[in-house]
């Protein structure tokens, strides 16, 4: 079961129309907004790279990524 909220003060305010039962046991993940180019830009600008890394750093990298974010690459491409 999935509901979708916005978190207001700390507390998840559920989108109209969706219901949990009462004592129900959660589990709450964020879902980033992808940047916007501009932003990207300035955040990459902001935070220059201060020593080069190594492929196994890339790797552990991105094997994080695709555990954090497994039903994003899961999903099928659009025609």
């Amino acid at each position: 079961m999935t509901a979708k909220g916005t978190v207001k003060g700390n507390i998840v305010v559920l989108e109209e129309g969706e219901k949990l039962p009462n004592g129900a046991r959660m589990e709450v993940r964020v879902i980033e907004e992808p940047l916007s180019a501009e932003e990207a830009i300035k955040r990459i600008l902001s935070n220059p790279i201060t020593k080069p890394l190594g492929m196994l750093e890339l790797l552990r990298e991105d094997r994080k990524e695709r555990e954090e974010r497994f039903d994003q690459w899961m999903k099928p491409e659009p025609d």
